[in-house]
């Protein structure tokens, strides 16, 4: 079990970054929690075709068990993955912040 694992199989830019820290943080605050893609999608507001990827590729790293007779995705509760998901989800915040502060600063600037 792994993030580190299914991230690197993953190719995120900064959105995808986003919707794979929503996923997380649903599966992070839920566990043992068994939740379908509708289920997803619906909690996360993000479509099924951003979702199924990072979902197989969160699967197949052993981070979510998937149960293909019902369709449900569930997580542990693992402690050390949910270091990781807490980790990642501070460094995609923290980019974002970082993002809009210079946007920010930009716009102070130029008057915009």
């Amino acid at each position: 079990m792994s993030l580190a694992r299914a991230l690197a199989n993953l190719e995120l830019d900064a959105a995808a970054e986003r919707v794979l820290r929503d996923v997380l943080v649903l599966f992070a605050h839920h566990p043992g929690e068994p939740l379908t893609e509708h289920d997803i999608v619906m909690r996360t507001g993000h479509q099924r075709e951003e979702l199924y990827e990072m979902l197989s590729a969160l699967v197949r790293a052993f981070v979510l068990d998937f149960d293909s007779a019902s369709g449900v995705y569930t997580f542990s509760g693992d402690v050390v993955v949910g270091f990781e998901i807490d980790a990642f989800k501070r460094r995609v915040d923290s980019h974002q912040g970082h993002v809009s502060s210079n946007v920010a600063r930009f716009r102070e600037r130029h008057g915009f």
